[in-house]
């Protein structure tokens, strides 16, 4: 099978057996400008990842009914994500890929019959479509191959990548490559052969979208030819990025504005008792000019990762206590 052999010839030419999952890659637009990534099951096996599931665990009885019905759950069934998208702002589309285990019967017999929703089979795969009820041509869509790859996306595209499944790497060399080597180091990524001022609205092209300091930034920013970054859930969170400019004066300038934005965000902390941390995360941002790029590194220490995690699982006071204490508050008792 076709599938099978450029699989087997993808996983000898790779350096790394950690790189993107293959038959994903294959699936990706041939026009991809910006691809993401993330490998679960490290992030989930790193000591902060199993702190932060530790935390996802208490809400598990909530979702639990829906784990049973879908036979699905995403704490502990995928195992790898990739995104991509041609970013064009005039056609925002995109997909996503997920590897992991899948239960495409009991999903589709959960959605049958329901407002909108068509399950049916497409070239081999499990294809149900979900139609916007105010815009008949709005429709999202997910594919299931086989009980290990779903693809998520508008249904153009969903079509399309299913079509492209076990056949080449349509992908650019150059972010195939740039694609290859962050996936093979690093735990989550991104990587984009797009420029900065192609991303933008028509609207902040225009000479007087901007005013003041950012009229001065703006030109500086449009320069920016590529981008990517990585991160890494080591003991302490490592953060890596390049953004490539067009000339090295203006990777010069970049390097120069990021290393004041760094400075004021120092002062700034230090100003703010409660901003220790951030002060400590400052400290280990490194920027590095080179030519026409500009590399960015830094290290979040666990703790501090963990003291975040810890706000946004942070339990609510019970009300009745809260209520008691304020009463308490009003009318001491005598003493």
């Amino acid at each position: 099978m076709r599938q099978t052999a450029f699989v087997a010839a993808f996983l000898v030419s790779v350096s790394a057996a950690s790189a993107a999952d293959p038959q994903l890659m294959t699936m990706v637009m041939p026009d991809a400008r910006i691809v993401a990534g993330m490998n679960a099951t490290k992030a989930r096996t790193s000591p902060f990842g199993q702190f932060v599931f530790s935390k996802v665990s208490l809400i598990g009885a909530q979702v639990q009914p829906l784990i049973t019905a879908t036979g699905f759950d995403p704490f502990q069934d995928v195992t790898e994500v990739l995104g991509a998208s041609a970013a064009d702002p005039s056609k925002p589309t995109g997909i996503l890929l997920v590897r992991g285990n899948f239960n495409p019967d009991k999903i589709g017999t959960l959605v049958t019959g329901r407002a909108g929703v068509l399950v049916e089979p497409y070239d081999g795969s499990t294809l149900i479509s979900f139609t916007n009820p105010n815009d008949s041509k709005k429709v999202m869509a997910v594919a299931f191959i086989g009980s290990s790859i779903a693809v998520a996306g508008d249904l153009a595209s969903v079509k399309a990548a299913v079509d492209r499944n076990g056949g080449t790497i349509a992908v650019g060399p150059a972010l195939a490559a740039q694609v290859n080597q962050l996936s093979s180091t690093e735990d989550a990524w991104f990587a984009s052969s797009a420029s900065l001022a192609s991303l933008m609205p028509a609207s902040a092209a225009t000479p007087t979208a901007a005013a003041g300091p950012a009229a001065q930034v703006m030109p500086i920013l449009k320069s920016i030819q590529s981008f990517s970054g990585g991160v890494n859930f080591a003991d302490n969170i490592q953060l890596s990025a390049q953004a490539v400019t067009n000339s090295p004066q203006n990777g010069a300038a970049l390097g120069a504005v990021l290393q004041l934005g760094l400075n004021l965000l120092s002062m700034a902390s230090t100003n703010n008792g409660q901003a220790a941390s951030l002060t400590q995360f400052a400290q280990t941002v490194q920027i590095t000019p080179n030519g026409p790029a500009v590399s960015i590194s830094a290290t979040v220490p666990e703790a501090w990762a963990e003291s975040l995690v810890n706000q946004v699982f942070k339990p609510a006071a019970p009300a009745v206590a809260d209520n008691s204490r304020r009463r308490l508050e009003r009318h001491p008792a005598n003493d």
